[in-house]
Formats: structure tokens, C-alpha cells, sequence
């Protein structure tokens, strides 16, 4: 399993919702992939948070840098080469980041469910 396949899963796993991924390797050299999800409450939130971190780890890659873990409304895990935001959905509409990627390509998700 890819490491962008392992996030996407973990995000499956917790019922996270809207999953967009932005595919960033032509319009950044900073990271591959970037990563909108969202929550319905501050337990997601950080089982997501949990999810992505055993799973990456579990899979032998590194441990991901975590901004907002004691928020209740959003979330960035630094997965180095992967960016996932993770949000409330009210916090999602009002900050609309995935505004500034209109026209970069996305992934195609396959929910097996």
C-alpha cells in the first residue's frame, strides 16, 4: 500500500467526509499531495489524528508532524510529502482552502463500501 493510500484508508476508517486530494507534485516542490477532509466532532478529529499517525508508523513510515491536537474544529498532519487538513465542517466552509488548488488535478477515491 502507498503512503497516500494508507491516509486515505486511515480517513475511510473514521468516516471522514468530503475527502478531496489534490495531487501538488507539478505545482509544488514541497509536497505531493494535499489532503482536505471532514469531521463531525472533536473525537473524529482526533481519531484521525491517531488513525494516520499508528498507520504510517505501522507501515514503517515516519511519524507525521501534528498542528492543532488539542483543537476541536481543524487539524494539519505533515506527513512530509502528504499535507492532510482535517476539519470540522463549519470550520471547512468558512476557511474553503480548497479554494486555492482549483484547477490542480485530484485523485480519484474508490470507496469500497
Amino acid at each position: 500500500m502507498t503512503k497516500i493510500e494508507i491516509v486515505i484508508k486511515a480517513l475511510e476508517d473514521i468516516n471522514a467526509f468530503d475527502v478531496l486530494v489534490f495531487e501538488t507534485k507539478n505545482k509544488t516542490p514541497f509536497f505531493d499531495y494535499f489532503v482536505v477532509s471532514s469531521v463531525t466532532s472533536q473525537r473524529q478529529l482526533q481519531g484521525a489524528i491517531n488513525h494516520i499517525s499508528q498507520d504510517l508508523s505501522g507501515n514503517n513510515f515516519p511519524h507525521p508532524t501534528i498542528e492543532g491536537k488539542a483543537s476541536k474544529s481543524w487539524a494539519l498532519i505533515d506527513c512530509t510529502d502528504i499535507i492532510v487538513n482535517v476539519f470540522t465542517r463549519e470550520d471547512r466552509e468558512f476557511y474553503d482552502i480548497e479554494k486555492m488548488w482549483v484547477g490542480t488535478e485530484q485523485l480519484e477515491i474508490n470507496k469500497a463500501k
